[in-house]
């Protein structure tokens, strides 16, 4: 990708200060963000293929749902084909990814869950591979879809993978039995809508549903050891200043494990674990394979605990899959995000040349002030504008380069919530305007949404610091094209 003519750039350095560090050089680059959005574009593309069923290898079962129900229909089976990725991944992370890129369906989970700590090193390499050629998006060679196929055992192409029958491959929650269910039958039944199954084991014959899956896969990780990794519940490692912490987790485990001991016909093996099959199966049986059951018993376990670790726990738990993140329920957050970006136009092939360059570039200004003023309120949670969100996402995608810049100039790892109340989101966002006002004396939004009232407190404090700081280094007003990007991006928002 050519740089713009030197006659956009700015003609002094822009300021990059984050806390007390002064990076080098910007934490995301320009065409970091392009190629970001190339990324984004396709995703748009397939998902109005998928909605609109513009493709005649869509099934006829799926061209019966409404658009909605069609593109959740296909996230499942891409998360299938995620899954089988990553297992891949697991027995030979680098000679399949050095060589070979996955296809597009499949890139949507990587995006959207890449704070998985098994996918980030691979996944690291991998962008920084797309980054330099122009396979992004492009089809898969003969030598990739052969590659895949043998790793996988699924057709590299999505739309050719869905004419064969596809099932999923479940684990009984009560016998382990394998339970085989197609992801959409004729009746417009199946894995991916509405979901139900019994055990064919005829002394079990357990009624199968995702949320039986979700008790099961708690029960499972609770009971679990691993020979070459210690196993912790998932969402336990990171604590709530965004530093790894293990033996907080193990504490964490041991307090559910005797916390969760509540029914005697939950049975203890000799090193203090549930008991492997019979005390897991007693337990989910004693509360009834009920979602909101296990919620209450990890809220009042760990109710000394600050409440994101009980939450980030919970969350973990939403579904019976093999990650810690809901990848259906983010994909379809994500989509949100990415329509944004189409309606503003930042994903249309004009963004990436001219006049335009320097909009981007203005944007990851505006994303390091973001972690500037985040290192300077480690307890607030601020609401990121849309441009902002999207330098925040692709500064994700350098997963382990994201995790050492945030401990270098923020003090702590940097969460994005997937998921946050909406009146806290609200709240959150107020405050970050007003924060931002104070630091900056620039207003956080242009966008012409309402921003919050000052108090005379607040608003005497704006004009000691204005006098204090001087000229803020963000630009006012914003290049024209970067003033929608200022609404508040809210695709995490659980709308209450």
């Amino acid at each position: 990708m050519s740089p713009p003519p030197s006659k956009l750039r700015k003609t002094a350095q822009p300021t990059y200060m984050i806390g007390h560090g002064r990076p080098p050089k910007p934490l995301v680059t320009v065409e970091q963000v392009q190629d970001h959005l190339q990324l984004l574009s396709a995703f748009h593309r397939l998902q109005a293929t998928v909605e609109d069923g513009r493709d005649n290898r869509i099934p006829r079962s799926a061209m019966r749902m409404d658009r909605d129900s069609r593109w959740r229909w296909f996230i499942h089976l891409a998360i299938n084909r995620f899954e089988k990725w990553v297992e891949a991944l697991y027995f030979s992370p680098g000679q399949f990814l050095a060589k070979y890129h996955p296809p597009l369906d499949t890139r949507f989970h990587s995006s959207v869950s890449i704070a998985m700590e098994k996918l980030a090193a691979v996944w690291t390499s991998y962008l920084k591979d797309t980054t330099t050629n122009a396979n992004l998006v492009r089809d898969g060679s003969v030598s990739r879809a052969e590659s895949w196929y043998q790793l996988t055992g699924t057709l590299f192409d999505p739309f050719d993978a869905m004419t064969r029958p596809t099932y999923k491959q479940l684990q009984c929650p009560r016998c382990r039995t394998r339970v085989y269910v197609p992801f959409l039958s004729d009746n417009n039944t199946g894995y991916a809508e509405n979901f139900v199954a019994r055990c064919p084991l005829p002394s079990c014959r357990m009624r199968i549903t995702h949320e039986a899956l979700a008790v099961a896969k708690f029960v499972w990780d609770l009971n679990g050891k691993s020979t070459r990794h210690e196993h912790y519940i998932a969402g336990s490692l990171i604590n709530s200043s965004g530093k790894r912490d293990h033996r907080r987790a193990r504490l964490i485990k041991d307090q559910l494990i005797q916390t969760l001991q509540y029914s005697n016909r939950v049975p203890l093996a000799l090193d203090g674990r549930l008991a492997k099959l019979r005390g897991s199966s007693e337990f989910t049986e004693a509360i009834g394979y009920s979602l909101k059951r296990l919620r209450e018993a990890i809220l009042a376990t760990l109710r000394n605990y600050p409440a994101s670790t009980s939450s980030r726990i919970i969350s973990a738990y939403s579904d019976g899959g093999p990650f810690s993140v809901d990848l259906l329920d983010a994909v379809l957050r994500q989509s949100i995000f990415t329509e944004k970006m189409d309606e503003l136009g930042w994903i249309r092939p004009e963004l990436y040349q001219g006049e335009r360059y320097q909009m981007l570039d203005h944007a990851i200004l505006r994303y390091h002030a973001f972690l500037d003023l985040t290192a300077s309120r480690p307890s607030a949670m601020f609401v990121p504008t849309l441009d902002i969100d999207l330098v925040w996402h692709t500064h994700q995608l350098m997963a382990s380069r994201y995790g050492s810049d945030c401990e270098l100039y923020v003090g702590r790892y940097l969460d994005h919530p997937l998921k946050v109340p909406e009146d806290s989101l609200s709240l959150a966002l107020d405050e970050t305007c007003l924060a931002w006002q104070l630091r900056y004396q620039v207003p956080y939004m242009q966008c012409g949404c309402a921003l919050p009232d000052e108090t005379s407190w607040q608003k005497c404090m704006r004009l000691v610091r204005q006098h204090l700081r001087g000229r803020t280094y963000l630009q006012v007003p914003l290049p024209p094209d970067l003033i929608p990007a200022t609404h508040p991006s809210i695709h995490n928002a659980i709308l209450t």
